[in-house]
């Protein structure tokens, strides 16, 4: 497809990834897109009608050639713990800050940051810390954003709901951290792209800050409820001590190369993760996939 003045061209940073993945067949239902997808690894087969450009946000490699002529710009990259060669620094600032620095500032009409809620500058977890200083560098830019901060987002290729499945399938227990009294609002990916592609449309969205979540409010133990009834699981509740939790969380770190478990994890899990105001519902009158429903047709 040739370029023209009626395209628009999307360069998706972390465009392989659980989310960016969705966020491209979001995309492809819309006229005169072409989509980029930049990521360091190559994916083992593209999505139809997609490009990929090899790119290192946090080394800042390859992201003027695949922002050239970008119209719209999304920062997607996030981790949930910290590895001994990916900190939060690192992705969830460095590599926004290297964006900012090399889009084309001549095609930009827009770029869309993925942030999170529960973001803020005095948070309990360095996660969120982190994501705030990358907020922060946006709005400073000078350039046309908007920042979305999504609750827990589920899907094909997520790395909660699906964890716990597979825990539930390989242990037969469910676990959960402490009494589970922690409130979440989980959204589906699917929702999250289309309200992502609604806002990167609208100009009035410019220079703000969305939250989102999904249709439902859960306790971490309802949440586990949810998912053992849906998928007709036999495999009890356990709720570990946070002390026994912790100390495994800070073993983990000190030993594995790439923990699932760590304090900061561990943090975030422990506080809410609900938006003030649900933007998807209160703005934009989204009907929403719930959990119960997308696990009652999910295979396996």
């Amino acid at each position: 497809m040739s370029e023209n003045n009626a395209q628009d061209v999307h360069a998706i940073i972390g465009g392989t990834g659980f989310v960016g993945r969705y966020l491209a067949d979001a995309l492809r239902t819309e006229k005169n897109t072409r989509i980029r997808l930049l990521a360091r690894n190559h994916p083992d087969s593209l999505p139809p009608e997609t490009e990929f450009y090899p790119a290192d946000a946090v080394s800042g490699k390859g992201l003027k050639e695949g922002l050239a002529r970008a119209t719209v710009v999304w920062y997607l990259p996030g981790i949930l713990a910290e590895t001994r060669d990916q900190s939060y620094e690192m992705v969830h600032h460095q590599g926004l800050v290297n964006t900012l620095s090399a889009v084309d500032q001549g095609s930009l009409r827009h770029i869309v940051h993925m942030s999170a809620v529960g973001t803020a500058p005095n948070a309990p977890s360095a996660y969120h810390r982190t994501k705030a200083r990358g907020e922060e560098a946006i709005r400073k830019s000078g350039l046309p954003f908007t920042i979305v901060r999504p609750s827990l987002v589920f899907g094909t290729g997520d790395r909660s709901i699906n964890q716990f499945l597979e825990l539930a399938r390989l242990f037969h227990i469910l676990p959960m951290i402490g009494p589970g009294t922690s409130r979440v609002q989980p959204i589906f990916a699917g929702d999250l792209a289309k309200f992502c592609v609604m806002i990167s449309s609208r100009p009035d969205t410019q220079g703000k800050i969305f939250e989102v979540g999904g249709p439902r409010i859960y306790t971490y133990r309802q949440m586990m409820e949810a998912i053992r009834s849906s998928k007709h699981l036999s495999a009890p509740i356990l709720g570990a001590p946070v002390g026994i939790m912790m100390a495994a969380a800070v073993a983990q770190k000190l030993l594995l190369s790439r923990p699932f478990l760590t304090p900061d994890v561990l943090r975030m899990a422990l506080a809410d993760n609900v938006p003030e105001k649900n933007a998807c519902v209160a703005d934009f009158g989204m009907i929403l996939l719930g959990l119960e429903a997308w696990l009652e047709e999910k295979e396996g």
